[in-house]
């Protein structure tokens, strides 16, 4: 009994997929998505088999069950083997419900009647205020939504305070400045690894000739020079 709690455990969701409110025929998720009329989100147990779309879907419910959500492939199957986890990031826009044209995020926020926030991928593109948005959905995303600037543009970009994980890091160029003095002159940096008698012998950008009794390494003129 304990073992197969903990199978259970391990296999807790469901399947949602978009199906015609009479007879429960599968269409496609985006009528579901813009919350179109005479479709609704239909819900299967992970270990039945999800319908095509163009064919009837049974042994599920309206209702929303409890634990993760997964959609499968238009072409169907198990739900174990097929579910697909959509995780990404979202960029929320207040919408007028009936058209999707933007408004400010405000009427959202209130909750006026007819307003709803309207969920664009982060790889997709956010409407500036006063256009329509496109490729999103209605329903409440599985994973982070972020708000947007007002004149839209590539949902990544558009995004207030999302870092993109995939974006390599750019190194700021260290400033060279003096930090050791002879008799007014600089003889190291802070580029410096290697100094003798005060004199640097050895910097970052490779090593500078070790120098004796009648011959010194300046400073000068951004870079070092040898001074016999």
């Amino acid at each position: 009994m304990e073992n197969t709690e903990n199978m259970e455990d391990e296999e807790a969701g469901f399947i949602e997929i978009c199906v015609t409110k009479r007879a429960r025929v599968r269409v496609n998720y985006r009528g579901c998505d813009d919350a179109q009329p005479n479709v609704r989100w239909y819900f299967l147990p992970l270990d039945v088999r999800v319908p095509a779309t163009g064919s009837k879907a049974r042994r599920g419910s309206f209702k929303q069950p409890s634990g993760d959500s997964y959609r499968a492939p238009a072409k169907g199957g198990i739900g174990l083997k097929v579910r697909i986890a959509d995780v990404e990031d979202r960029v929320e826009v207040c919408v007028l419900k009936s058209s999707r044209i933007r408004f400010s995020d405000i009427r959202c926020d209130d909750g006026e009647k007819g307003y709803d926030w309207y969920y664009i991928r982060i790889d997709g593109h956010v409407p500036a205020v006063g256009k329509k948005a496109e490729d999103g959905s209605f329903r409440t995303p599985y994973a982070d939504a972020h708000r947007a600037r007002r004149n839209g543009g590539d949902a990544a970009k558009a995004a207030i305070g999302y870092e993109d994980p995939d974006m390599p890091e750019t190194e700021e160029e260290e400033e060279e400045y003096c930090t050791t003095t002879i008799n007014g002159e600089c003889v190291a940096t802070n580029q410096c690894t290697q100094t003798v008698n005060g004199v640097c012998t050895s910097t970052g950008n490779g090593s500078l000739e070790s120098t004796h009794s009648e011959c010194r390494n300046v400073f000068s003129g951004r870079r070092w020079t040898r001074r016999c």
